[in-house]
């Protein structure tokens, strides 16, 4: 063979391994563009407020920083119920976390399942913002229009108007 083949044929290998990856690297985390735009359209309240109080932990895109979880965007506002006990994120592995999680009843649930825009406002308004001391400070209209921005940001269709008291309970998020 000659040398000009071998290298030929090496570049196509080269070019047809390395291609994927590097398709993969430049795909941001968190919520779409598309998502993003449509989030600070239609939930610019939320937007607001996700910009003061959750865009120093969970990101610009909602993609998460450090150990603070993904808010928008795939893998954000799982279905399945968050289990410590198996978690790498170090969020998840604090002392004072684990003590309130054994303080539960046998079999109480420890985060929830997101199924609906009313679990996903139930949470972050009893836990958010961090650190705990300030969980729950925010005014019930900041918590919704946080609660509509997370979840037109993450792809979420929300009724006319957004999600509210009224209407939560039946707007599935998956």
């Amino acid at each position: 063979m000659s040398p000009v083949t071998s290298l030929f044929r090496w570049t196509i290998a080269a070019v047809v391994t390395l291609a994927p990856l590097a398709a993969c690297s430049v795909t941001p985390l968190g919520a779409t563009e598309a998502n993003l735009q449509t989030a600070h359209q239609k939930a610019a309240p939320g937007a607001a407020v996700y910009r003061r109080e959750c865009v120093s932990c969970h990101g610009e895109r909602g993609e998460g920083l450090a150990s603070a979880p993904a808010v928008m965007g795939s893998g954000a506002l799982a279905l399945y119920e968050r289990d410590p006990a198996t978690s790498t994120n170090p969020a998840l592995q604090d002392p004072a976390e684990r003590q309130r999680q054994q303080n539960l009843p046998p079999g109480a649930d420890t985060r929830g399942a997101f199924r609906t825009a009313q679990d996903v406002f139930n949470y972050v308004s009893r836990e958010m913002p961090l650190p705990r001391s300030k969980a729950g400070t925010l005014k019930p209209e900041e918590y919704w229009a946080v609660t509509n921005y997370l979840l037109v940001g993450h792809g979420v269709v929300v009724p006319e108007g957004g999600v509210s008291a009224s209407n939560a309970a039946n707007v599935p998020i998956h």
